[in-house]
């Protein structure tokens, strides 16, 4: 079925003169926010943009084979290769790239700005990549508030808008889509004006109290959530019950992430009016579970699983070896003798946090 590719192939001949930015150009941008710029897009906002048409040609140029797209997803490739290609957006700039990895500080994060035909901007976050530092930062967003990242997305979006003046969109899939609807939360009024629409593309929710904020309420009217029918990741944390379903032409819930499953008619994602049984299902036994635990049993949680993974010497999941049995093998046996090594307190929160998952999971069914 056709997907944001396909989008560029049948609609990549219109200008946005022709049709207006929509809800998969939004998407198309915000994947197009996961490859690595450094040295082709400055990080200067007041520095020379450059066409996307360009930045491919200098992006292929320093990885002909791709080997850049390690810790992004692969088909991040095609799809910039043939929006350069495209009337429709080989001329949009590109500026503001930015890219952060910090261990000690736990984030992972990266942006860069899109100026359209019309001057407007599209403000784009990166999600998650492969690295295990960006999953722990992801868990992190169940009990801290706020996560490194989303302080980083606001000065970004706080930074960068500042030296432009026409409209402001916003968009990032998995962590990205909470970044973009973070910053847009907290945006300083003079932008939150400016801003005309936030996506959050299957992006995690927000802990309570910046649900039941204020500032929420006044921006929540903007930001737009859009989740796959048996959607998990999207299904984190809350959104006051306000997303959007699409289809997705695969069946497991957890690989529906995958925006390129997501189906695309004309300038509209292929709508559903609700979620899936399954979908339902995730909803309530992530929920139940999270309900049930708190802040600080997360933390406890998070430290010793991703302390577990760590342990193996790996920087990223693929990293653990889980395609070769031989190879993971062997990480296993590492984590194990690093649990062994645990104390007791860390391996009964471990424990019972993921009792509590499998009770909730067996109510659901």
């Amino acid at each position: 079925m056709p997907n944001i590719n396909d989008y560029l192939d049948w609609r990549g001949d219109l200008p946005f003169a022709a049709a207006p930015f929509c809800e998969v150009d939004n998407l198309i941008l915000s994947m197009l926010s996961f490859p690595n710029y450094a040295g082709i897009v400055s990080p200067d906002p007041l520095g020379a943009p450059v066409k996307l048409a360009d930045a491919y040609a200098r992006f292929h140029e320093r990885f002909p084979e791709g080997e850049a797209f390690d810790v992004v997803p692969a088909f991040v490739n095609d799809t910039l290769e043939k929006a350069a290609a495209t009337v429709r957006f080989r001329d949009v700039y590109m500026t503001a790239f930015r890219d952060v990895h910090d261990e000690e500080e736990v984030v992972q994060f990266s942006a860069v700005t899109f100026i359209l035909p019309d001057d407007s901007l599209f403000i784009a976050y990166r999600g998650t990549d492969d690295t295990l530092l960006g999953w722990r930062e992801d868990f992190h967003l169940s009990f801290t508030r706020p996560v490194r990242s989303q302080e980083l997305a606001l000065e970004y979006l706080t930074e960068t808008a500042s030296y432009f003046s026409g409209p402001i969109r916003i968009g990032g899939h998995s962590k990205g889509g909470n970044l973009a609807a973070y910053a847009a939360i907290y945006a300083p009024k003079v932008l939150a004006d400016r801003i005309v629409k936030v996506w959050s593309n299957d992006g995690p929710g927000f802990i309570r109290e910046i649900i039941e904020s204020p500032e929420f309420a006044a921006a929540e009217g903007k930001i737009t959530t859009i989740v796959p029918q048996s959607s998990v990741i999207g299904m984190l944390l809350g959104h006051n019950d306000r997303y959007e379903v699409v289809e997705s032409t695969v069946k497991n819930g957890l690989m529906q992430h995958d925006p390129f499953s997501w189906e695309v008619k004309g300038p509209r994602f292929l709508h559903l009016d609700e979620l899936s049984p399954e979908g339902k299902r995730h909803n309530e036994v992530l929920a139940e579970w999270l309900d049930g635990i708190s802040p600080e049993e997360r933390r406890k949680f998070t430290d010793t699983v991703f302390g577990l993974l760590e342990s193996t010497g790996a920087k990223t999941v693929g990293d653990l070896s889980l395609g070769d049995p031989v190879a993971f093998a062997a990480k296993a046996a590492a984590m194990i003798r690093q649990y062994a090594s645990l104390d007791k307190d860390a391996k009964d929160n471990v424990y019972l946090l993921m009792r509590r998952l499998a009770e909730a999971n067996f109510k659901a069914r």
